[in-house]
């Protein structure tokens, strides 16, 4: 119970590792909305303070105007930063949560302390919905702003007002609280669906690689993510028709698991993928030929170890802009290559 409250504190009601992995979308969300939110303000300030000056009713919330505007231009510069510097998009959420709240208790207490507060209400209701934080932090900070606008309304307010008001704060504190908590949590977790979503529709079950619909996606990045060489490497797996056969389908499963796994020990996960039912793509970036050649003679070592065989081949380039799909090509080739001299040494009708 205990546990399951912590986690609904913390991390709107999923657990560190799922709120973890979301939390850079989070704080781009953060950070797109505190920007648009103090860009907005600015302006809204602004066209008060002008009028501030035109008209009488106005003229007593000037130094509120005049310091909103230049707290919500400084929030701008935060939220600006933020893009190089993530965590201050927590930083831009509270400053423009306090020049919300903020503004309110100045209204409500220091330019009309006779009436009602009505402006502080509406935004402790509907300002921190707008943001996606942990429930506990947000609700502390909402919990210092209710505090502190009741202490400001008891030196400034009195009589009905100051009893409708001291009312309507607790009432309307604890409902933000409750639907900022609920909100979250939709928000949190619908990023941590998304997120697994799409995990899954980019890994293959069984081996856990990158699938092919991955491979699709990540195939433009790579002309530009290279700086002196790039080597594709293609693998295709020998002998798994007639192993499926022999042995069942699940000592299949565990070849093609097995070399999966030699594949990522010489190139990494990230840049591996299970382009078909027994087909591999590997990519090497920035690895002197020297090294791959290694890399792949340690690669068939492994392979053999176990009883296996896959057929290997490889495109490498030093060239700048190479063209992909030509390197993918070359590799393929070459792994047809060793595929033939694999079956003329072999059982052809192990072919498939």
């Amino acid at each position: 119970m205990l546990r399951r409250i912590r986690n609904y504190a913390l991390f709107a009601d999923t657990d560190q590792e799922n709120y973890d992995a979301v939390r850079p979308r989070m704080e781009e969300y953060n950070r797109i909305m505190s920007l648009a939110f103090a860009i907005i303000a600015s302006i809204l300030i602004f066209v008060m303070l002008v009028l501030s000056t035109l008209q009488e009713g106005f003229i007593g919330s000037r130094p509120v105007y005049f310091f909103g505007l230049c707290f919500s231009v400084l929030q701008i510069g935060v939220s600006l930063l933020a893009k190089k510097v993530r965590q201050l998009s927590y930083v831009a959420v509270y400053m423009a949560l306090f020049i919300f709240m903020a503004y309110g208790i100045a209204i409500a207490t220091l330019t009309r302390p006779e009436s009602q507060a009505v402006t502080f209400m509406v935004l402790l209701i509907f300002v921190p919905m707008i943001f996606v934080d942990r429930p506990l932090r947000m609700g502390i900070f909402l919990i210092c702003y209710v505090i502190l606008f009741c202490v400001m309304a008891i030196g400034t307010k009195s009589g009905e007002v100051l009893i409708v008001d001291l009312t309507d704060a607790i009432i309307f504190g604890t409902l933000s609280i409750i639907s900022e908590t609920v909100v979250y949590r939709a928000k949190i977790r619908g990023y941590v669906l998304e997120r697994k979503l799409l995990i899954l529709s980019e890994t293959d079950q069984l081996t856990g690689l990158c699938n092919r619909n991955c491979y699709e996606l990540k195939l433009p990045e790579y002309p530009n993510a290279y700086k002196e060489s790039i080597c594709c490497v293609y693998i295709d797996v020998n002998g798994l028709h007639e192993l499926n056969n022999s042995k069942g389908h699940q000592a299949g499963d565990e070849m093609l698991c097995y070399i999966a796994e030699a594949v990522v020990k010489q190139f990494g996960r990230k840049d591996v993928f299970r382009v078909g039912g027994d087909e591999y793509v590997a990519f090497a970036v920035d690895i002197s030929g020297d090294e791959i050649k290694k890399r792949l003679a340690e690669l068939e070592q492994q392979i053999t170890k176990e009883g296996y065989h896959a057929a290997i081949g490889y495109e490498y380039s030093e060239q700048k802009e190479e063209d992909i799909n030509r390197l993918i090509v070359g590799a393929e080739t070459r792994m047809y290559e060793d595929k033939s001299a694999y079956y003329k040494n072999h059982d052809r009708r192990a072919r498939r």
